[in-house]
């Protein structure tokens, strides 16, 4: 037992470094060129930039998320800020060129960097707002000293303290949030574990447009940082949305929203029925990394980067399972 827990927390740190991997990218994208960063307005009031896919280097500059704002009448509203402050610099220069409004709500998706390391482009407004899960100020806490190593090491950002994120400047959302940006309402939500234990959603009310951050994904492998049973169900909930228009964390967006959704539940539900199988069969979590779900391999990007990651995750929680 011991060593199946050394084994498992080897795996675990393995969390930390998902965005780390920079020489191992399992998709042949061409890398962007920063200069010519572009949002695509996806339904009214609503502008995404679509990052390349993970993970993050030099050569894509940390832009591998897909991130964004919406406009109301009064104000905007930006859901995720990026990698890095030039990352969220570019973001911020697109609002300006599409609205000469003030930026007056930042939403935070959850703690990962690439995510949130671009935060302080905005956060040095004070008159800016930005919120996130009840949890977030704790994980940036826990996180905050080695994402801003990992800043430096993987895309040779130099000035990597003035990335340090305040906790403090976190507002918290516990369940359910609604903010008037002008004749535009939206609503954040915060959920319970899933791909992460402190994510959020944004809707924009008028468009049936939803934010979903990394709850789900799109091509890309989900990636398990949290409870693989919680999730799923917090993937039913979503499921039965009726999401006339979606952003996904990473990937693109052209597929049925359902479709995604269903997706993504039939690779936890052959993850966690795997895991359940090796571990009633007295399989080892050293051999289930590399046996358990390796079916669902051509099905995803990137599944050789994080999927034993997700099996040393579920073996882990469902070891103890009633």
């Amino acid at each position: 037992m011991m060593h199946t827990i050394k084994f498992a927390l080897t795996f675990v740190f393995q969390i930390l470094l998902v965005y780390a991997l920079s020489n191992r990218v399992a998709i042949a994208d061409e890398v962007s060129d920063l200069s010519s960063y572009q949002v695509q307005e996806i339904t009214s009031g609503n502008y995404v930039h679509v990052g390349n896919f993970p993970p993050q280097d030099t050569h894509n500059h940390g832009d591998v998320a897909n991130i964004g704002f919406i406009v109301g009448s009064k104000c905007v509203a930006v859901i995720d800020t990026g990698s890095s402050i030039q990352v969220g610099s570019l973001l911020k220069d697109a609002i300006h060129k599409v609205t000469s409004l003030p930026i007056c709500v930042v939403v935070i998706t959850h703690v990962h960097p690439d995510h949130l390391l671009g935060l302080n482009a905005f956060a040095e407004d004070l008159t800016v707002t930005v919120y996130g899960h009840h949890r977030l100020p704790k994980q940036i806490r826990k996180r905050s000293k080695y994402y801003l190593e990992m800043l430096q090491r993987d895309l040779a950002v130099e000035d990597i303290g003035s990335h340090a994120i305040d906790p403090s400047r976190i507002t918290t959302v516990d369940s359910f949030l609604t903010i008037d940006l002008g004749d535009r309402v939206i609503e954040i939500q915060a959920w319970d574990y899933a791909h992460t234990d402190h994510d959020v959603t944004v809707t924009d009310v008028s468009t049936g447009t939803f934010w979903a951050g990394d709850l789900v994904f799109s091509k890309h492998v989900p990636i398990l940082d949290s409870n693989a049973r919680q999730y799923d169900q917090v993937l039913k909930k979503l499921q039965s949305l009726d999401v006339k228009h979606y952003v996904v964390g990473h990937g693109p967006l052209d597929r049925p929203w359902r479709d995604l959704v269903t997706e993504q539940r039939r690779y936890l539900d052959v993850l966690m029925s795997g895991v359940r199988t090796a571990i009633d069969t007295g399989v080892s979590l050293m051999d289930a990394v590399n046996t358990v779900g390796w079916d669902e391999h051509d099905r995803w990007l990137n599944f050789e980067l994080y999927h034993r990651r997700n099996v040393t995750t579920t073996y882990t929680d469902l070891e103890w399972e009633d």
